[in-house]
């Protein structure tokens, strides 16, 4: 079971606006792990995705140029709306530019990336995307999230009834 993480339910929701989402983090705090979550639920739904990862070699092409990048979804999905995930956009040199240039093509596709949270990316993408994206931050597992994974997500609509009747299995 994987843990259940507080932003996820922001994210989700922001998955029908047409903005770009911008999942940003420290490494190994779970950004790839939710988006891949999504996009197989996506899938489920019958929605039509596709995953990018910028550190796998042969996703890298496509990044050469919006225009391969466009001719590669427009393959795929025939200009009918898709979910795009791209993982690892710090690789990308210019990603602010390159997502901006995909906002504005005004496309059917939903854009959902992830990057590291360097200070770097951050002010790269807020200067191209300022109006065209959201921006949401992931942090380390809370002592929150790890309490509800620890218990079996059972006492999830009650947690202060948890810490007031059971203090010592908090402590443990």
């Amino acid at each position: 079971m994987l843990i259940k993480r507080e932003i996820e339910k922001e994210i989700r929701a922001h998955l029908s606006a047409k903005e770009i989402t911008i999942l940003v983090g420290a490494r190994q705090v779970g950004k790839t792990t939710l988006l891949k979550a999504m996009k197989a639920d996506l899938e489920i739904a019958g929605k039509q995705t596709i995953f990018f990862n910028l550190d796998i070699q042969s996703n890298q092409p496509y990044f050469k140029s919006q225009s391969i990048f466009l001719q590669k979804l427009d393959v795929e999905f025939a200009r009918q709306p898709a979910f795009v995930f791209i993982d690892e956009i710090q690789r990308k040199e210019n990603a602010g530019l390159f997502l901006k240039g995909l906002y504005d093509s005004n496309l059917p596709y939903k854009f959902i990336v992830s990057g590291s949270g360097s200070l770097e990316l951050k002010e790269k993408i807020q200067e191209s995307l300022a109006g065209r994206k959201r921006l949401f931050e992931m942090y380390p597992v809370s002592f929150e999230e790890l309490l509800h994974f620890r218990t079996d997500y059972k006492y999830e609509e009650n947690l202060a009834t948890f810490f007031a009747i059971e203090p010592d299995r908090t402590l443990q």
